[in-house]
């Protein structure tokens, strides 16, 4: 086996049509090559990309939480409320009142 240095050595002895033909499968080649790699680099993105976006479950559990969330939020508000609401009906009296005698307890001593 004879290996050339120059490959455009001797070119002249094969066909144009073999020659055409080899161009022709070497565009392909590198067609297929070019366009694998631009693949690989959408598959690498995507990837990529299902990081940034939750899943199915991930969103399910998230609204779960969210759900939750705001059924405890709106019973601590109703909760505080009442709560609030009795002070006002029952409560302040007897803190003013003890307020006022711990107030002279204080002057006595």
């Amino acid at each position: 086996m004879v290996i050339k240095e120059n490959i455009h050595n001797g070119y002249e002895y094969y066909s144009y049509k073999l020659q055409k033909r080899v161009l022709e499968v070497f565009k392909y080649v590198t067609q297929i090559m070019e366009l694998k790699k631009v693949l690989n680099e959408i598959k690498s993105e995507s990837l990529n990309l299902r990081k940034i976006f939750l899943t199915e479950e991930e969103l399910k559990e998230k609204d779960e939480v969210i759900s939750f969330f705001n059924a405890r939020m709106q019973a601590t508000v109703y909760y505080t409320l009442k709560n609030l609401e009795v002070y006002q009906q029952y409560g302040w009296k007897e803190l003013v009142y003890k307020g006022e005698i711990d107030d002279e307890s204080d002057n006595s001593i």
